[in-house]
């Protein structure tokens, strides 16, 4: 038996490895295709010769270039020069402020900008649109625009049709990112209708869904399947959307437009009472840092608003921290609790358990009773009818 349990965790450990090793050669892989060498003046033709035919061909599909599939790939790159130009205006039709600010930054600074704060899949992205590539100047990493692009986006600052849409994407993302954090997963249907209340006009659904799809790749905040959209941070939007219908007598969490916005940030965590006395109860009782102290207690957070028990929440807890005896595990406990009571819940449609508590508490009241009084026959009815008690209940 220890024999096999032994080949068994042989096994598994050597699978890990493999996995290790896999993930650090894809990684090398797209280092060395992300930061190479470049030069300027950096042109269009420079950035799309380093290209695959597959990557050439989905910016020739994200533009809508048509009859021009077959094209060897010297042949799509020259079609491209001459057409990313001319469509520019196309690819922001989907950008939000950060995007398009970011565009405008660069074309400002000469055409390239060092040490971006941008993740792979954002580079990736901007890459796939022809707008920006990455490599390395004078070893320093940088992401450089195209001198054909900066002379047309110098354009685009003072374009009002271009800065009024880009202002109408930004508040659609932001409120569906914001929806999503609060309330996990949200049927089509169901994240119209609530857009529409918060913008109090109709929404156009094609322009909404193409750049609702571009800002889930772009920022990875939502996720979009067969159940509709999601926080990226769902796992089971199908739970998510069995136990919000369970609760079909409970409207959504009325949040302000204002609170929408802010949580529709990316990375934005609801930092409330409850969560700051759990982060300055680790730091008082361990030697960590606030910023570790804090990743702790987000991980709890989440754990909470997807549903998981304060059993669960524990256990990870001790994974993280000693709590080697029975004060410390309860005192731990209570803060667990605390925060779990006053976290706003996917399941509950954005309600924390302590308000929808008092809700249904509120809801439970017995009815006022009426005092055992003699009633006259002609007196008015106490069931409040408003008519005589003798020609109502008084029959």
């Amino acid at each position: 038996m220890k024999d096999i349990e032994r080949d068994a965790n042989g096994k598994v450990l050597f699978a890990i490895e493999k996995l290790k090793e896999t993930t650090t050669k894809a990684k090398e892989k797209r280092d060395k295709k992300n930061w190479n060498e470049i030069s300027l003046p950096f042109s269009l033709a420079d950035g799309l010769h380093n290209l695959t035919r597959d990557e050439l061909n989905a910016i020739r599909r994200r533009l809508e270039i048509k009859n021009a599939s077959s094209l060897k790939k010297a042949e799509l790159i020259l079609l491209l020069q001459e057409k990313i130009p001319v469509l520019i205006e196309k690819s922001y039709l989907s950008f939000d402020k950060d995007r398009f600010n970011l565009i405008m930054k660069i074309g400002k600074q000469g055409g390239y900008i060092t040490a971006p704060t941008l993740d792979d899949f954002q580079i990736e992205f901007f890459r796939s649109q022809g707008l920006l590539f990455s490599g390395t100047l004078e070893g320093n990493k940088v992401v450089v625009m195209p001198e054909e692009i900066v002379e047309q986006s110098a354009n685009l600052v003072t374009n009002v049709s271009i800065l009024s849409i880009v202002q109408r994407n930004t508040n659609w993302i932001k409120l569906t990112q914001g929806l999503l954090y609060y309330y996990g997963s949200l049927s089509m249907t169901e994240l119209v209708k609530l857009l529409e209340n918060y913008l109090k006009e109709p929404l156009n659904v094609s322009e909404y869904l193409s750049v609702i799809d571009a800002a889930a790749i772009y920022y990875r905040e939502i996720r979009i399947d067969q159940y509709g959209f999601s926080n990226a941070r769902v796992f089971d939007p199908e739970k998510v959307k069995q136990e919000q219908q369970k609760r079909m007598g409970v409207a959504f969490y009325p949040f302000s437009k204002e609170q929408l916005l802010t949580a529709g940030e990316p990375g934005y965590v609801e930092r409330n009472e409850s969560y700051k006395q759990f982060v300055n109860f680790i730091t008082q009782n361990y030697t960590i840092s606030r910023n570790e102290a804090d990743g702790i207690v987000e991980e709890c957070l989440y754990a909470a608003q997807i549903g998981e028990n304060s059993s669960d929440i524990l256990q990870f807890l001790q994974s993280r921290l000693e709590l080697n005896d029975f004060h410390t595990i309860q005192d731990c406990m209570v803060m667990v609790v605390n925060l779990m009571n006053n976290t706003r819940k996917w399941l509950l449609k954005g309600h924390t358990a302590s308000e929808l508590s008092a809700l249904e508490k509120n809801e439970l009241q017995p009815l006022k009773t009426v005092k055992n009084k003699r009633v006259g026959r002609n007196d008015p009815c106490p069931c409040g009818s408003m008519k005589k008690y003798k020609k109502c209940c008084g029959k």
